[in-house]
């Protein structure tokens, strides 16, 4: 796989793990984070969760199966960058338009395509919902 292709890979796992970490096992987690947040070598994850090399790739590579199953089932990824693009298209169309719309309607649609948003993105971890666990609606 290409520099671009691992690039594209690894955003795509980490916006998985933004979305669903908190499904893996603690030690599928940790492997995850040292090896791609803190870009840490198997050797080196191995040695730090106490595992056997291969035994630090399994957990990585569960970790990405559950995640990406995960995502197959809740679609959640697929579904915020659709309604992402609708926004931007939404946007695009309204400025287009701007000098032939009324000024007021004008100014409320902006404001409601800012706060749909906004109203979309994934909250960090400290939660966001009313018991503490992340909520994506707001």
């Amino acid at each position: 796989m290409g520099g671009e292709g691992l690039l594209s890979e690894r955003m795509y796992y980490a916006r998985l793990y933004d979305l669903y970490g908190t499904l893996l096992t603690e030690k599928q987690r940790r492997a995850f984070e040292l090896h791609d947040m803190e870009d840490l070598s198997l050797s080196e994850i191995a040695e730090l969760l106490g595992v056997s090399r291969q035994g630090a790739h399994d957990l990585l590579q569960r970790g990405k199966e559950r995640l990406s199953t995960t995502e197959k089932v809740l679609r959640i990824d697929a579904r915020e960058a659709f309604w992402s693009e609708g926004v931007h298209s939404l946007k695009e169309l309204l400025a287009e338009f701007a000098e032939e719309l009324p000024g007021e309607f004008a100014a409320r649609a902006e404001s409601l395509l800012a706060g749909l948003e906004d109203g979309f993105r994934v909250p960090d971890s400290s939660g966001g919902g009313k018991d503490g666990r992340p909520c994506l609606i707001p």
